[in-house]
């Protein structure tokens, strides 16, 4: 025997606006993730959204809402990677720019195209990230002196997030 606390038909509309709110939370989480990082896969996604957001979600069910957004994929430094469609003319500069984002103990490098390491100084220095203390740009080599060389691999992390700069696997 089933007792509703309220009629039937507010029942179904009550499920109903539950389902929307997961529903539309998790598209905007995806939103938020694809803006704020480069997404080369769905099953990435899935696991961000697990991770950052504690959505469980499939990879089907991400893969209709990225239809549903409107949201694809596009060549960003050799890798296929998410963006919406409205994305920031400057994020796509950055991603167009940025050659190589790399690291020692004491300094970060970005390597740029010719002549848009200015731009990217100034791009990163906006940002105002609290590991980064300044950056000198040449013709297309920015240097970037981080606060502490004891945060140099997560200077260079948090860098690379700002960026839109994937790094390959090895240097993470």
């Amino acid at each position: 025997m089933v007792f509703f606390l309220f009629p039937p038909e507010l029942a179904l509309s009550y499920h109903y606006e539950l389902h929307m709110d997961k529903k539309e939370k998790r598209q905007q989480a995806i939103k938020k993730l694809i803006t704020a990082q480069p997404i080369e896969d769905q099953q990435e996604l899935v696991q961000k959204l697990q991770e950052l957001y504690g959505i469980e979600t499939n990879q089907s069910i991400v893969s209709r809402d990225l239809r549903t957004l409107n949201i694809g994929k596009r060549d960003v430094q050799g890798r296929l990677i998410y963006e919406t469609s409205n994305q920031d003319v400057r994020r796509d500069i950055m991603r167009s720019a940025i050659l190589d984002v790399q690291h020692n103990e004491t300094m970060l490098i970005v390597k740029t195209l010719p002549g848009l390491a200015d731009f990217t100084a100034e791009y990163i220095d906006q940002q105002e990230l609290d590991d980064v203390l300044g950056t000198l740009a040449g013709e297309n080599t920015v240097f970037i002196v981080p606060r502490s060389i004891k945060t140099i691999t997560t200077a260079y992390k948090n860098l690379c997030k700002a960026l839109y700069f994937k790094p390959p696997k090895e240097t993470e």
